[in-house]
């Protein structure tokens, strides 16, 4: 990968961050059902070919949201919206 395809993955799960959490603002308990909607879909993940994969691609997004999440959680109990 070339580093411009890096910046542009680095731009793009920023900005999937800022807008997960300007939805959670709206709507508080989003990520929750999120990552509780994510986590069933891994669990029921069939066995596949490319069944690793798929489950290593389960585990980057439950760490963005869960991330993405922890941070809000903080943000609320520092008195921030």
């Amino acid at each position: 990968m070339t580093a411009m395809q890096v910046s542009r993955l680095d731009a793009c799960a920023y900005l999937l961050h800022l807008l997960l959490q300007r939805v959670e603002v709206s709507q508080p308990g989003f990520l929750d059902d999120l990552i509780d909607g994510v986590a069933a879909d891994r669990a029921g993940m069939p066995q596949v070919p490319d069944r690793e994969q798929a489950l290593r691609v389960f585990d980057e997004v439950l760490r963005m949201l869960e991330f993405a999440n922890a941070q809000m959680k903080e943000a609320r109990a520092l008195g921030r919206p």
